[in-house]
């Protein structure tokens, strides 16, 4: 149980930091764009929309996708080459790794599926879903989830 709660805390650290960079990349659009990054040595402060040190990172090879799933609507198998975050903002949810039960995905709690396990998502049975995705590296599209996959025993 106590690797379960690590492994649990370790996907919610790397989610919150994924939900950093996205809210990041918001606020960085909203005012047109990144400042560029400081010269070499210039040191802290040197970004006029922070205090102290801190370099705005390029998002370049960073996806984002806003899908909206009819209720029992779902992606195919597929993997990423890097984690990806999946964030319900409307309705409900749920996804599974392959070998594991299917998960619940509720609204405003991020998850993370881990980089190179081959996974699907989507609405909940009963409920549509609005979710944001953010992922990098490759995407490779697999199978279709048949219904006994989907209705599969939930955790």
């Amino acid at each position: 149980m106590t690797s379960f709660s690590w492994n649990l805390r370790s996907r919610l650290l790397l989610a919150l930091s994924f939900a950093a960079v996205i809210a990041v990349t918001a606020v960085a659009q909203d005012r047109g764009g990144a400042p560029p990054a400081g010269a070499a040595g210039a040191g802290r402060g040197s970004n006029p929309n922070a205090t102290g040190e801190a370099v705005f990172q390029p998002t370049e090879g960073m996806n984002t996708s806003r899908i909206r799933f009819a209720a029992g609507a779902r992606t195919n198998w597929h993997t990423h080459t890097a984690p990806q975050l999946l964030w319900i903002e409307e309705g409900r949810g749920l996804w599974q790794e392959q070998g594991d039960p299917v998960k619940e995905l509720l609204k405003d709690v991020p998850v993370v599926a881990r980089a190179n396990i081959t996974h699907w998502h989507g609405a909940a049975p009963d409920s549509h879903a609005v979710q944001l995705t953010v992922y990098g590296g490759q995407l490779k599209w697999g199978a279709a989830v048949t219904d006994a996959e989907y209705q599969g025993k939930r955790k």
